[in-house]
């Protein structure tokens, strides 16, 4: 009988522990999977960030255009 309870209790024990650590490791994975998906929110993708790129090129280049027109009048006034 006295057997039996210490082979209960070692079970018990071992399933106390085995849970333990189960739970740990879930509660990591989803604080991964949170991390994962805020990271998909706050970043661009690759062809975005090329596509923003060309348009402020443009702006600048539009920018400029108006600034060699604007000292041309200067320069030629």
């Amino acid at each position: 009988m006295e057997m039996n309870y210490i082979i209960e209790i070692l079970l018990t024990a071992g399933i106390g522990v085995i849970t333990f650590f189960l739970k740990r490791t879930i509660d990591e994975l989803d604080t991964c999977k949170k991390s994962i998906a805020q990271i998909k929110e706050d970043y661009i993708t690759k062809e975005d960030f090329f596509r923003e790129q060309n348009e402020n090129r443009r702006k600048l280049d539009r920018i400029m255009d108006i600034l060699l027109e604007v000292k041309g009048e200067i320069g030629n006034g």
